[in-house]
């Protein structure tokens, strides 16, 4: 990616080889100090936990530190936190989540202060007093895994104990994986969120490279602003349209543009960047949206807000408006099909193995560990040079590779193949669905292969001081008072550390 300075702010970076594990000890103390407290009345807990403002001043502000998440005995993820130079713990500041394109490599990338210094949109941050996340993921904790995504939730958990985090906007982007990441978390878990903002991405990408199904309908709940360009050699726009009409046709809250005349880069960041963050400003968050449809395949992406699937039955009849939306996509990229060597430091380009399949690769007989030094005869040092050459082949055109094989040069011939069509989503589990609606201390709900459901309620939602009449399928299951669960209201503050979403009851259906 091209670099842009915009503004010259002062930055540190800061090595922690550590987690949040002491401020998370002190963080946990202090709330056990009220939960604990039999004298405090679930109203006044409710009260003291929705307000939380147990926050320390930072040792250093206009800094960026680099934390861990220890996610198993092996894997220890990084990820870095920008604070802006007027941070003030006792004020709620937002977030902004940017997640780094390449996310399918071996090792994570190293943390360079010139990476981080450069980026986008650390100057914005620093204008407007704003939080900058930027996490790190590889092959094991890509953004479409349930693994990566689980590490972006634990460091925004981790963060929340020790900086005053403002829940209603936090805000999530990136830029070629990044982007198609944000679109996959957009669809799958939500809840965190305010708006996703994916910039040169690609809606499909979580479904088809873990042969699992992403659900576009899932975009009613949250606003996307997504972003192509033209001339972008893995993404262009004109590809992408075709699945962003088809979210339209569920009912997506997105809005779509695309630059022309540029490639797989971000040279629109000075025009774009301002629009992106008038945006974030003017879109908090809202969890009691009164209505809601979900759809999942499994119970760990089953919650949204208010709304949760428990549970799916892929024997039931599947309701008639639970619909696959499916587009055919053109496959005319001009790929090899091989893995280059990132730690190959010379000029050529290193092939350290090849993608499975058939392939053009294959084809020509490319093998593990032949340089490349030249494509039809011109010369080449990089995947830069490659890709300029490539820009001028169709689908059925032919091609030559010029490599050394044990010391010896080796010319292969071969051709790409025709253009092909495939599905933008992989629709190969079973899912439910949930389209649900409240109003007036009133739920009304409709399921599709769902065997279990849960409402999550909130004080600020429904009325405590009046009845909860709840309807599934046209008929009433639940009507009746309820009350703050103490226990519950407790334990989803300690895992979601989240003082907006401070639900304070659940209702759980078996259907």
């Amino acid at each position: 990616m091209k670099k842009y300075t915009i503004s010259t702010c002062c930055i540190f970076l800061i090595m922690l080889s550590t987690s949040l594990s002491s401020q998370d000890d002190y963080w946990l103390n202090k709330v056990s100090n009220y939960t604990m407290n039999s004298s405090i009345t679930d109203d006044s807990l409710y009260t003291i936990l929705s307000n939380w403002t147990q926050h320390k001043q930072p040792d250093s502000t206009g800094v960026i530190i680099t934390y861990y998440n220890q996610i198993n005995d092996t894997l220890n993820a990084p990820y870095v936190l920008y604070i802006p130079p007027n941070y003030d713990p006792v004020r709620k500041t937002p977030l902004l989540i940017y997640l780094h394109g390449g996310v399918s490599t071996r090792e994570f990338y190293p943390i360079e202060e010139d990476f981080m210094k450069q980026n986008y949109f650390i100057p914005y941050a620093e204008e407007h007093t704003w939080l900058m996340l930027f996490p790190f993921g590889n092959i094991d904790t890509s953004w479409w895994d349930l693994s990566g995504v689980h590490n972006v939730q634990t460091q925004i958990r981790a963060l929340k104990t020790m900086y005053n985090i403002d829940d209603d906007r936090i805000y999530m982007t990136g830029f070629s994986d990044g982007g198609s990441g944000s679109f996959f978390i957009s669809m799958t878990t939500p809840d965190d969120f305010a708006s996703f903002y994916p910039l040169n991405g690609f809606l499909s990408v979580g479904s088809l490279v873990t042969g699992k199904p992403t659900f576009i309908a899932n975009l009613r709940n949250r606003r996307v602003n997504a972003i192509n360009t033209d001339l972008d050699g893995l993404y262009p726009a004109r590809r992408m349209r075709l699945v962003m009409n088809l979210a339209l046709q569920a009912g997506a809250n997105l809005l779509y543009k695309k630059y022309l005349g540029i490639g797989h880069d971000f040279d629109y960041a000075p025009k774009e960047i301002p629009i992106m963050i008038k945006n974030m400003e003017n879109q908090p968050r809202d969890i009691f949206q009164p209505i809601l449809y979900w759809e999942t395949w499994t119970f760990e992406y089953g919650k949204c807000d208010w709304l949760e699937i428990v549970e799916i039955d892929s024997t039931m009849t599947k309701k008639f408006w639970q619909l696959e939306y499916q587009t055919q996509l053109p496959d005319n990229r001009i790929s090899f099909g091989f893995y280059p060597d990132d730690d190959f430091e010379y000029d050529g380009i290193m092939v350290y193995n090849l993608v499975d399949g058939e392939t053009t690769a294959k084809q020509m007989g490319l093998q593990q560990n032949d340089l490349i030094i030249a494509m039809d005869g011109v010369p080449i040092n990089s995947l830069e040079e490659m890709d300029s050459l490539k820009a001028f082949k169709q689908r059925g055109d032919s091609v030559s590779l010029t490599v050394k094989r044990f010391e010896e040069e080796v010319t292969l011939y071969g051709k790409f193949p025709d253009t092909t069509y495939y599905d933008a989503i992989t629709y190969s589990k079973p899912s439910g669905a949930v389209q649900a609606k409240y109003f007036g201390n009133e739920f009304v709900i409709e399921t599709s292969r769902v065997k279990k459901l849960a409402i999550y309620l909130h004080p600020d939602m429904v009325n405590f001081d009046n009845s909860v009449k709840v309807t599934i399928n046209n008929e009433v299951v639940f009507d009746d008072y309820v009350a703050i669960d103490r226990e519950f209201m407790v334990d989803n503050f300690l895992r979601n550390r989240d003082r907006t979403a401070l639900w304070a009851k659940k209702l759980e259906f078996e259907l």
